[in-house]
């Protein structure tokens, strides 16, 4: 099969379904959180013909959680999935590839950030009765981790600290255990100077 528009990956699992907790082994029930422990990268088996990218079949696709939670919607044959590719705006959800040697490489205009550890707080009652965390809000800053088509443009290169647009940062965990925001240049506000 060769794709036109899409991406082919393969799956092999959609989300992290384990744990370790003190050399303990936890197996997680993804029922009640499908968008913690997603895994938003697989490997390449198509490459959309209709357009030139720097993709290969057998590279890492790194793409948008839709695919984990609507698996039925974009499979396309036993252990196979879609993902659609537009260059340009935020309804491709390709977002980058990164090769053998673990060279990241930007698909269109996208730009990966370094994402902050996501802060979250014991929320308890006056009572002490704990009833969960809270996350806290990030900063809208985060430094340059991969830049992509359009950051030369506005000058911003890899290890820059940026601010970002409100709810632009999209969290992504890379295959090195990595996480980044995925965001576009247009949401890039300013490069702070040291």
């Amino acid at each position: 099969m060769r794709p036109l528009y899409d991406f082919h990956i393969k799956i092999k699992n959609l989300f992290e379904k384990e744990i370790v907790v003190g050399g303990v082994v936890l197996h997680k029930d993804t029922r009640f959180d499908d968008f913690d422990g997603r895994i938003s990268h697989a490997e390449i088996v198509g490459v959309p013909e209709k357009f030139g990218t720097v993709a290969e079949i057998g590279d890492t696709l790194i793409f948008h959680h839709h695919i984990n939670q609507e698996i039925d919607k974009y499979t396309v044959s036993e252990g196979v999935a879609r993902v659609s590719y537009d260059p340009e705006n935020y309804q491709g959800q390709s977002y980058a590839v990164i090769k053998p040697d673990g060279s990241v490489h930007m698909l269109g205009n996208w730009v990966f950030l370094r994402a902050e550890s996501q802060k979250k707080e014991d929320n308890i009652t006056a009572a002490g009765l704990f009833i969960g965390r809270i996350s806290k809000e990030d900063r809208q800053e985060a430094e340059v981790y991969c830049e992509g088509l359009g950051t030369e443009e506005i000058g911003i290169k890899k290890g820059d600290v940026v601010h970002y647009t409100k709810n632009s940062d999209y969290r992504v965990k890379l295959p090195s255990g990595d996480e980044v925001y995925r965001c576009k240049p247009s949401d890039i506000v300013y490069v702070k100077i040291a």
